[in-house]
């Protein structure tokens, strides 16, 4: 039987409330300057007026007030339905050390590492940074093991190959996080329980566009993660035998046409950043539908934490675009607003 969220859902509303709207942020993407961003986001409660004003510190205040806002979540949750909403906390997890691993199989610095990451209980800031601090993504699952983290164990095998691969330790991750949500979200209700699938159907479908070019059905039994919604085993194989990519958008388009992410795949979606924010998008605005229809359900939990994670990006964005001075329509333009 689900879990009882009348309470802690209207605290959610309540938090909502606290995210910036899309005009304060368009504000916000009109800063003359670093120094006057910072004091607009000291006035709104992100930073204190005093640190330097570098694009690294103002993006460690904005993860600093993400922090505390996913704390307060977390401590309302309470014991008895902390296991159900592990999921949403375990997706900012994995999001986190996908893109730690990522930086580290590039070369990026530790600081870049942490770009648009949301810390949570299990992995802090202090955290964060210590994993983005590791050399190579096998170093991170070292480190994830030496903290028990429930995310270690299942990468070890492919983190301990002779030459460890970061597209299988990726793989590992995903079915991770799948079958640990996928077993807990029924506690959540039937709100929880979709998102868990389009989270795990968009996986799958940013497989079926990276990989349809190489024609090699195995590719399916090597990518492909179950618990999706709409994303069969079968909807991927037929994808991997279209012959462009165009083609493959369609077909995404064609069997989530019911879903939320009916309206994410469309020609010309090339980089991960953008599909990133476009499902992101569209999974704000099925949440707020959600809200409407099953104010009792676990939507208003989910559409916090997901736009508190947009919020995170865009002022990301709002940071770098001002210290390098693009116009602020450019800016506005890359923002994922609700």
């Amino acid at each position: 039987m689900p879990k009882y969220l009348g309470d802690l859902n209207t605290r959610a509303r309540g938090l909502r409330t606290h995210l910036l709207p899309p005009s304060e942020l368009e504000r916000l993407a009109r800063a003359a300057s670093l120094p006057a961003l910072q004091r607009e986001l000291s006035s709104l409660g992100f930073m204190r007026s005093e640190e330097p004003s570098t694009p690294a510190n103002l993006e460690k205040s904005i993860r600093h007030h993400a922090a505390r806002q996913m704390r307060v979540l977390d401590r309302w949750c309470g014991e008895r339905r902390r296991l159900a909403l592990s999921v949403l906390f375990e997706d900012e997890d994995r999001r986190s050390i996908q893109g730690i691993m990522r930086g580290a199989e590039e070369g990026v610095a530790s600081e870049a590492r942490m770009a648009g990451l949301v810390p949570t209980t299990s992995l802090s800031e202090r955290v964060l940074f210590t994993l983005a601090s590791q050399p190579t993504p096998a170093d991170v699952v070292r480190m994830l093991l030496l903290w028990n983290h429930p995310f270690g164990p299942p990468l070890v095998e492919a983190a301990s190959r002779p030459h460890p691969s970061l597209f299988e330790i990726e793989v590992a991750l995903q079915r991770a996080f799948a079958r640990r949500a996928s077993s807990r979200a029924r506690e959540g209700g039937a709100q929880l329980v979709e998102y868990v699938g389009q989270v795990i159907d968009l996986m799958n479908a940013w497989s079926a566009l990276l990989h349809f070019a190489e024609r090699d059905p195995k590719i399916v039994d090597l990518t492909f993660v179950e618990g999706g919604q709409w994303l069969t085993r079968p909807v991927l194989e037929r994808l991997m035998s279209v012959a462009t990519r165009e083609e493959v958008e369609k077909q995404l388009a064609w069997e989530l046409r019911s879903s939320a992410l009916a309206h994410v795949f469309r020609p010309g979606l090339d980089e991960i950043a953008e599909f990133e924010s476009t499902a992101l998008r569209a999974q704000i605005a099925w949440q707020n539908r959600s809200m409407r229809i099953d104010p009792s359900s676990a939507a208003p939990v989910i559409g916090f934490v997901i736009e508190l994670r947009a919020q995170v990006l865009n002022l990301r964005r709002i940071i770098w675009g001002v210290a390098l001075r693009a116009p602020d329509a450019l800016i506005q333009g890359d923002m994922v607003l609700a």
